[in-house]
């Protein structure tokens, strides 16, 4: 990876664009086997400059503040990190734009696997890299889980299987794909950051977009119809139509070599029929790289899920904790009260990001859930379009925040009652993330005497 950086980069001005996690990941690799390269650091905050990282870089090559933008065109290579927007900034002609993440795959692509949807992909990628794990085969897991990508190269040899969790942010500026990519789902997301929904998607697409006929890409089957992929793709569904991994009943079944191999859904620790699915996707990307698939059957069942993500956070004065902070999107939110099936109280709403919320609304009123508590601009809108279908108003609650929201609970709880928190919006309104917001969800619960 050194030598190939080395030959990107060398003689040209490079400038790191936000100075986050993945930012400073970059800029300490890249100086360091680089560090006569002439260098620029661009943020919007201005305190990176107090960074320790930075304490004997030159301060006419830092570009901070609400103008940092227009630094960029001062250099002839750009890596973007993924929360910075180039919505409206015009990069001149012969300055290339390209990531961490583009600069990782295309040295590394053949041992990747790369994990993107709107929803599912970290515990998609944990669950890839946990089978990988337990049937003793050396694999990584790098990306938006957490990790970033040039941080683990320590890690990583000839043998080494690469799992990437990629976002939009981090697949909307790449010129190379994994050999084997994941796709999961596309709903609305990000539309705050994305110019639209299409843009939104085609970034997405850029998991597969540069695979060749030996790559394969695995996908769900509600993609189908609006892709043209390689030949080597595979669908996975709830359905078996012409998927070769799908459920049946409570089975998951992969269709492999001629023979039919399933699954007891129920012996799985995630919950939900979309679990189900995103360990067929799982399954099915193992052994894309020679793990068999009862060899991968084998180990689902000790797979445990991730923090958040319908987490059970215990029961409280006779009330079961649903902490659901993950669910950003109303998808996600409606599949969490589906396989919790009996939920009484349904804590919605944040942060605003121009999503439909039509399909939530007719959901909830069809559903029997008793109170529903709102937060943020979301909870808002999602409270008047209930109120547009004429739903109970006595059972809708607003609340200024996740304590005000436990004096509702303690109100209108009962012995033997399920509360969950899915907000189906974003955190940032009043959290730093979503762990942020569902580890306070928990802590209140805990708390509850």
């Amino acid at each position: 990876m050194n030598n190939f950086l080395k030959e990107k980069l060398k003689g040209r001005k490079v400038i790191v664009l936000g100075f986050g996690r993945e930012g400073r990941s970059s800029f300490k690799l890249i100086k360091n086997i680089l560090p006569e390269l002439v260098f620029g650091i661009a943020d919007l905050d201005e305190g990176v400059a107090e960074d320790e990282l930075l304490r004997t870089f030159p301060e006419n090559m830092l570009f901070l503040g609400r103008n940092y933008l227009a630094a960029i065109n001062k250099f002839d290579f750009i890596i973007k990190s993924p929360g910075v927007s180039l919505k409206g900034i015009d990069i001149d002609q012969g300055v290339e734009l390209s990531s961490q993440t583009s600069l990782f795959i295309g040295f590394y692509r053949d041992q990747i696997i790369g994990v993107s949807g709107t929803k599912g992909k970290s515990t998609t990628s944990s669950l890839i890299h946990f089978l990988l794990r337990k049937n003793n085969i050396k694999s990584v897991l790098i990306g938006n889980i957490g990790k970033p990508a040039f941080d683990s190269l320590h890690d990583i040899d000839n043998e080494t299987i690469i799992v990437y969790e990629l976002s939009a942010h981090q697949l909307e500026h790449i010129s190379a794909s994994p050999k084997v990519a994941v796709l999961l789902n596309i709903f609305p997301e990000h539309l705050d950051y994305f110019p639209s929904f299409e843009a939104y998607k085609q970034a997405k697409y850029n998991i597969f977009k540069f695979q060749d006929n030996s790559d394969t890409l695995i996908c769900a089957d509600c993609l189908n119809n609006d892709l043209e992929v390689i030949s080597g793709n595979m669908c996975f569904g709830i359905e078996k139509s012409d998927n070769q991994a799908y459920l049946d009943n409570d089975r998951l079944v992969i269709e492999s070599r001629g023979e039919k191999l399933s699954y007891n859904g129920n012996l799985l620790k995630i919950l939900g029929v979309h679990n189900r699915l995103n360990a067929l996707a799982a399954v099915l990307a193992v052994n894309k790289f020679g793990l068999a698939v009862e060899d991968a059957f084998e180990f689902l069942s000790d797979f445990k899920g991730l923090p958040h993500r319908l987490e059970f956070v215990g029961e409280h004065l006779g009330v079961k904790f649903y902490n659901d902070s993950i669910s950003t999107v109303p998808q996600s939110s409606i599949e969490a009260v589906k396989t919790l099936k009996d939920v009484d109280i349904l804590i919605l709403g944040g942060y605003h990001r121009g999503l439909d919320y039509n399909n939530l609304a007719d959901f909830i009123s069809a559903s029997d859930i008793n109170t529903i508590i709102f937060q943020g601009k979301a909870g808002d809108i999602i409270y008047e379009l209930l109120l547009e279908r004429d739903f109970d108003k006595s059972k809708l609650f607003k609340a200024s925040n996740l304590t005000d929201a436990f004096g509702t609970i303690r109100e209108r709880s009962a012995q033997g009652d399920v509360c969950l928190l899915s907000p189906a919006a974003a955190s940032y309104d009043q959290y730093r993330n979503f762990e942020h917001r569902g580890d306070i969800f928990s802590e209140l619960a805990n708390a509850l005497k």
